[in-house]
């Protein structure tokens, strides 16, 4: 008998925390709420093992935090280690747990403390409260889009559908209702209030309309996505005004992306198809990601280059780029060890199978996965287990092959091909998406 488990609690934001993302030593010191972040959390049963889905408003997760807490949660309730999975929304306004890219957001161990606190705390409300349930899963095809590919190719494909999986009750209502897909959290903006972006608004008017009582949102490949802007004229208008939009302009934005996203989720909620949820099974196996050699004296020359394309438009980025290469040839004077040991993972209910990716993947890899998946209905996920950065496409390496390929060291191409040094990482193999795509079907097949 399968028996299936959700809840939800508020992760408590310390004053001050500082916030994550949209560019390095901004010290965006939280200051109040403007929307609270969540931890959900789903767990399957079969009887004879749980796999847990653990969801929290957060930017990015943490390999060591979430080894560390996996292990603790496996003792204390009875549980696989390997089925256990981290997965964060990515929302750009909540503190980090870990340190990210240098400068992007320093980690609280206050908010830490929360953030454990509150995931122990959640699993155990859904364990408490398991009961018999039929699932159903489909797509809803996004109708209006709401997202755009940043990328200087001519492929603007975006995510093209919401994946969910509905959880039903003998008398008919939702008790949650997974849903998955790609697009950057990057609507709020530069300010200084907690919010869960346009994820959480979506998952607010799931709740209001009734539609679930536990919505559990899973952060798609979206690497290369972010959310359309539109004026208070309803044009789009390009992404570099982002961050002098009015908090006004923010909140109209918000409201507009998660009405259109929730108006076509409820459109393709009554066309899902009843799946199995057994048997449950998982499996969670650490890697070395394929990367290049870092050698000191390049790196050294490297950063020696870039100072002598001052002045510049770009300086601020131009210098952080530098400073990091630089801290990247010292460490490598150290003897430094930079391979990158990452989780990869999947858990399958049945005929649910859900591939989870450290860092940030593009549209593309996850396409792949579903593509090349033996599950009759799968599902990708990002930002899970841990954060590695970018891992751009053969065809982005191709297109960007040097770093001093653009002048604009934030540009998409530069940050996605070139940005490792950020998180004093080095840069990946052009094959990386097929490595990552390759072990995760090999073990989706072991399931």
């Amino acid at each position: 008998m399968i028996t299936v488990g959700a809840a939800e609690n508020i992760i408590e934001v310390p004053l001050f925390s500082e916030l994550g993302g949209y560019g390095p030593f901004l010290g965006r010191r939280n200051i109040g709420i403007r929307d609270p972040l969540f931890c959900r959390v789903l767990t399957v049963n079969d009887g004879q093992r749980r796999n847990v889905i653990i969801v929290t408003d957060t930017i990015a997760s943490d390999e060591v935090n979430c080894r560390i807490l996996r292990m603790e949660l496996a003792s204390e309730f009875a549980l696989y280690p390997e089925s256990i999975m981290f997965v964060a929304t990515h929302t750009h306004s909540a503190p980090c747990i870990a340190s990210c890219d240098v400068g992007y957001g320093e980690p609280d161990v206050e908010f830490l403390n929360n953030w454990r606190q509150t995931i122990r705390r959640t699993l155990a409300d859904a364990i408490a409260g398991e009961e018999v349930v039929r699932a159903f899963a489909g797509k809803a095809p996004v109708r209006n889009i709401i997202g755009q590919r940043r990328t200087s190719g001519s492929d603007k494909t975006t995510d093209t559908d919401i994946r969910f999986v509905k959880f039903i009750r003998p008398d008919g209502s939702v008790k949650a209702l997974l849903h998955n897909h790609a697009m950057h959290g990057v609507v709020f903006g530069e300010t200084r209030l907690v919010s869960a972006d346009w994820m959480g608004n979506a998952n607010t008017l799931i709740k209001e309309r009734k539609l679930a009582e536990i919505p559990i949102f899973l952060y798609g490949t979206a690497g290369d996505i972010n959310v359309i802007w539109q004026d208070e004229n309803g044009k789009d208008i390009p992404i570099e005004v982002w961050a002098t939009a009015s908090e006004k302009s923010m909140e109209q934005n918000l409201q507009r992306i998660g009405k259109s996203y929730v108006d076509d989720l409820a459109c393709g909620l009554e066309n899902g198809q009843e799946i199995s949820l057994a048997p449950v099974k998982a499996v969670l196996r650490t890697f070395e990601f394929p990367t290049e050699a870092v050698d000191a004296v390049v790196y050294r020359e490297i950063a020696e280059k870039l100072l002598k394309k001052l002045p510049s438009p770009f300086e601020t980025l131009l210098r952080y780029t530098h400073d990091r290469m630089v801290e990247m040839a010292v460490l490598a004077e150290k003897g430094k060890d930079f391979r990158v040991l990452r989780d990869l993972q999947v858990l399958k209910m049945g005929d649910l199978a859900i591939s989870a990716v450290p860092g940030e993947p593009f549209l593309a890899l996850g396409n792949a996965l579903c593509a090349g998946a033996k599950s009759l209905f799968p599902m990708a996920v990002s930002v899970a287990n841990g954060d590695a950065g970018y891992y751009p496409t053969a065809e982005m390496f191709e297109e960007y092959p040097d770093i001093f390929c653009c002048d604009d060291f934030g540009a998409f191409g530069f940050y996605e091909v070139w940005f490792g040094a950020g998180l004093h990482r080095p840069k990946f193999k052009p094959g990386i998406v097929n490595f990552i795509v390759e072990k995760l079907l090999e073990m989706e097949n072991t399931l």
